[in-house]
């Protein structure tokens, strides 16, 4: 579609007979406001060259008329004017053009700018030819009987219409993208503004506008008429990106992130995207609320798991590790090592954080119930099924982390759904016809030893070796005992305050009574054990006596490990003491983890020839 914006009646009947004959379809707009109205249409406007800045926001091809030296000239001559002082009167900027295109013809035609010449009062000897659409000029009567209007040359017309009938095509992709820009632009909920390489305004969207105090058209205005010392302009210089950046605009904390704009590597413009931090904290609290209520949050982070043993050092490293990762993990240690704080670590150190994470113990459901929990299922699948059925938690994990725990506990023909699981990432619910796609990272987690499960033909090898894409095995308490100060410290914190508690020292001996137990049941026996003593203690101090209850466990232990003749306790001893320098880097450290001095283990390394 061709538009005409503010051209005489005349030359509009003109320019539409033509287009008409190339099937094209002409409308005529006569002020801003009709051109506003059509302006989500592609069209092409045709307009005289004085009208192009009123339209030129609008952000539409434009092929301006304008009228040449020849055309005053074929008026002069038609019109018998050449000895009547003929008078060209135009814009300033038609002006220059004619001026240039007279000095190039060597013509003596004087030209002057509307601005130079008052028609109201000009003198009647004079002939003046003004264009054809400047028709509404103030003149009196005197002087509109020596006014001629001159129309633009059938040759500059057919000019102008060609131009625009070659610009429909592309107009309707310009106006495609543009559109789909702005909707996309507006659609954000960031701000978003960019500039180009001058610095002046190229794009933006209410949400900058609101943020930075906007009013009104900004686009095709240099950005330090709104932000003086915008940082933009170093962008543009630098053409480094600035991510993060933290400033107060109009008494709001606005976090904002910079992009240059590259092209064949070099710098023409530069983007920026910025939000009001309260509103980044009232979406994140609203995520959280969200998933707290439905359980599925991970609390703990990796650097929340207590302990400066070398090796929990080492599991923490190599979970840090795994948590860049999106493959499969299999988690191993003895129950009450910190499996799931291990996991909830990697979920929150991974690209998944921001996702669920959802818990299930596998050994704590029967098979038919287990089934359910895992897939879901549909509406009258089986008696006593929910109404509408029920997402699985395979659905509930979509775009987070599923944590199974106890996984060689699971019954063989739910291993065979889990496998199909993991191999097509889709869910099909008990009852169902159709496979829900989902997009789970599975964390699983056993205590039990399961190849040896695999020889009993109780774990599927195939789901084994699918699980343990990753591997993360988890050391025993008896294996880290140096951590036990650091991990009694921060249970006895939680104990004083979730039992109204005040408890200030530890006795020295009050550790190695702890340390001199193998902890069978890990750090879950330790805080058990803790917490019975805290609720007993009456006063403000913890003392070796107060763990008496725990004393039968240790006599138990140290009467298993004295049966036999002294050359036995003799062995055990030099087996220990192996262990503890094989273990630790110095000397130093295997005493004091054996609770001896240096000298004491200086004279037993050479008692026993180690």
């Amino acid at each position: 579609m061709i538009a005409l914006y503010k051209v005489d009646k005349e030359l509009e009947e003109f320019i539409a007979h033509i287009l008409k004959e190339s099937g094209i379809q002409a409308l005529s707009f006569h002020s801003r406001k009709t051109v506003m109205d059509h302006v989500m249409n592609p069209f092409v406007l045709i307009t005289p060259s004085i009208y192009v800045n009123e339209v030129r926001s609008f952000s539409i091809p434009i092929v301006p008329l304008s009228l040449h030296l020849s055309d005053f000239e074929q008026t002069i001559k038609v019109n018998s004017l050449t000895n009547k002082n003929p008078l060209i009167i135009v814009s300033g900027e038609e002006k220059k053009w004619l001026d240039a295109e007279n000095a190039n013809q060597k013509s003596i035609l004087e030209i002057r700018s509307r601005e130079q010449v008052n028609l109201a009062n000009a003198k009647t000897n004079t002939s003046f030819l003004v264009p054809s659409w400047e028709s509404h000029l103030p003149m009196s009567q005197q002087t509109k009987e020596h006014i001629y209007y001159v129309q633009p040359s059938k040759d500059t017309i057919f000019s102008a219409v060609r131009q625009a009938i070659n610009l429909i095509g592309i107009t309707r992709e310009m106006f495609k993208e543009k559109y789909q820009v702005k909707a996309i632009v507006d659609s954000a909920h960031d701000g978003l503004i960019a500039v180009d390489r001058q610095g002046k305004i190229t794009l933006t969207n209410e949400n900058a506008k609101k943020y930075l105090g906007l009013e009104g058209e900004v686009v095709g205005k240099h950005i330090t008429e709104f932000i003086p010392h915008s940082d933009m302009l170093r962008v543009l210089q630098t053409g480094r990106k600035e991510i993060g950046d933290v400033a107060k605009i109009l008494d709001r904390q606005i976090i904002i992130n910079r992009f240059p704009v590259m092209l064949n590597q070099t710098v023409v413009g530069a983007v920026s995207n910025f939000k009001e931090i309260t509103d980044l904290q009232r979406m994140e609290m609203k995520l959280r609320k969200k998933l707290h209520e439905s359980g599925l949050e991970a609390k703990y982070r990796l650097d929340d798991i207590i302990g400066e043993s070398r090796t929990i050092k080492e599991a923490k490293e190599q979970a840090k590790i795994i948590s860049q990762t999106d493959a499969t993990v299999l988690i191993t240690g003895e129950s009450g090592t910190g499996k799931e704080l291990f996991a909830q670590g990697i979920h929150l150190g991974s690209s998944r954080a921001i996702g669920p994470f959802v818990a299930v113990n596998c050994a704590a459901f029967p098979e038919s119930l287990l089934e359910s929990e895992l897939f879901g299922y549909e509406e009258g699948s089986f008696s006593g099924a929910r109404k509408g059925g029920k997402q699985g938690l395979f659905e509930l994990a979509h775009g987070g982390t599923l944590f199974l725990d106890e996984i060689g506990e699971m019954p063989l023909q739910i291993q065979a759904h889990l496998l199909r699981v993991l191999q097509e990432r889709s869910v099909r619910r008990i009852g169902g016809q159709r496979n829900i796609p989902v997009n789970v990272r599975i964390i699983a987690a056993t205590n039990s030893d399961i190849e040896e499960e695999m020889n009993k033909k109780e774990f599927r090898t195939d789901l084994y070796y699918r699980l343990n894409v990753l591997s993360l095995e988890l050391p025993a308490l008896r294996e880290r005992l140096e951590d036990i100060p650091l991990l009694m410290r921060h249970f006895l914190e939680q104990f004083n305050e979730m039992h109204r508690k005040q408890i200030a020292k530890v006795e020295d001996g009050f550790v190695p009574v702890l340390q001199d137990y193998h902890w069978p049941g890990n750090i879950r026996e330790l805080r058990n054990v803790l917490e019975r003593i805290v609720l007993l203690q009456k006063g403000t101090e913890i003392s070796a006596k107060d763990a008496s209850f725990f004393y039968p466990k240790l006599r138990k232990r140290q009467s298993k490990e004295t049966v036999g003749s002294e050359a036995t306790i003799k062995e055990s001893e030099r087996d220990l003491i192996r262990k503890a320098l094989l273990k630790y880097d110095s000397k130093a450290k295997a005493a004091h983890s054996l609770g001896i001095d240096r000298s004491t283990l200086w004279r037993k390394i050479k008692e026993y020839q180690l």
